[in-house]
């Protein structure tokens, strides 16, 4: 009788016994704290972001979007400049000699009123690029199509999305083998793999909101080219975001070393193999993030060509189908491995 007594006081009641959901909240609400602290990593993807606002509004402040306002070459005018150049009244001031032109004229620009047919013909063609310059929707279609490959696909999805992700997604696991508490983690009622998850919930919304935050900022800076792409870009970043979080998540599970396997593979793998021809690029995850935004851009009527290297897109469809699979086969992968394998917080 006094066993059975014992037995029933130091059972534990229904409140006081360990909820496997009460302890996965509390680890994902710790993971999101601890990311207040931003390190080493955090602090140059901030510089970056700041360093392309910086370069993107200072083009747009200088029209440099814009085909008119480019120059031609160095120290020569600009494109409209050379357009006004090569209509008849300022080709006959150039053939004179008139010091307002830098460059000479060509032989196939100088008049010839002599002949009216061949400086009749000669005007109609050599007007040609002054009336594609007086075109407002050509020189915003060619404004956004610079914009979206020199800031959208190279530089933004290139290299800056990327190391976004990083700096947050590896430090998931990173900042507990730093502070030896990643063992003291495994001893809570959740099973490794829902360790695994919470880690990876608790990370993702900063690399949500980091991430998709500067490609607001890059898009505002961008001026009206810049609040297009964000307009049709914005589905193809945030799928981006949420795959390359959950590739370098499972990184930084499994490296001691995590930043320097990400940068490796985002300025070695992704930078050479989304480039090369052939399924090799299949690999890539840029290259179904630009499928999509090049299929985006299409549908909404741009010039495609002027993107970088995307004659083999693949359709939307298989762009989202590869992309959901593999943001969804990394976290299962990474759930499986990290319930296999061995740690120890021996630094």
């Amino acid at each position: 009788m006094t066993s059975e007594v014992a037995d029933t006081v130091c059972a534990p009641t229904p409140a006081e016994r360990p909820s496997v959901l009460r302890a996965f909240a509390v680890l994902v609400v710790q993971s999101f704290q601890r990311h207040w602290r931003v390190r080493q990593m955090g602090w140059v993807s901030l510089g970056l972001l700041a360093l392309i606002v910086f370069w993107v509004s200072v083009v747009t402040e200088r029209n440099g979007w814009n085909l008119a306002e480019r120059r031609v070459r160095r120290n020569t005018g600009t494109y409209q400049q050379e357009a006004v150049r090569l209509l008849p009244p300022q080709r006959y001031a150039a053939a004179t000699g008139d010091e307002e032109f830098v460059t000479p004229p060509r032989p196939y620009e100088i008049p010839n009123p002599f002949n009216p047919t061949e400086e009749a013909f000669r005007s109609l063609m050599l007007s040609i690029p002054y009336a594609v310059l007086q075109s407002e929707q050509f020189l915003y279609t060619w404004s956004f199509m610079t914009y979206s490959r020199w800031v959208i696909h190279l530089v933004f999805l290139g290299f800056a999305l990327p190391l976004f992700t990083l700096s947050y997604a590896s430090a998931a696991f990173g900042t507990d083998r730093e502070s030896r508490s990643l063992i003291w983690i495994m001893t809570r009622p959740i099973p490794r793999s829902g360790i695994y998850l919470a880690k990876f919930l608790g990370t993702l919304p900063w690399c949500l909101l980091f991430a998709m935050g500067g490609f607001v900022a890059i898009g505002w800076a961008g001026g009206p080219p810049g609040r297009e792409a964000l307009s049709h870009y914005w589905p193809a970043a945030l799928t981006a975001t949420v795959a390359f979080a959950s590739l370098f998540h499972l990184v930084g599970a499994i490296f001691r070393r995590p930043v320097v396997v990400g940068l490796v593979y985002v300025f070695f793998f992704e930078a050479v193999v989304a480039a090369l021809p052939g399924s090799l690029k299949l690999l890539s995850l840029t290259f179904y993030v630009r499928s999509l935004m090049y299929n985006e851009a299409a549908e909404a009527g741009y010039p495609v060509e002027l993107l970088p290297a995307m004659t083999e897109a693949v359709s939307s469809t298989t762009a989202w189908s590869v992309l959901v699979l593999v943001m969804v086969g990394i976290n299962l992968l990474g759930m499986w491995l990290f319930s296999r394998l061995e740690y120890r917080d021996d630094g």
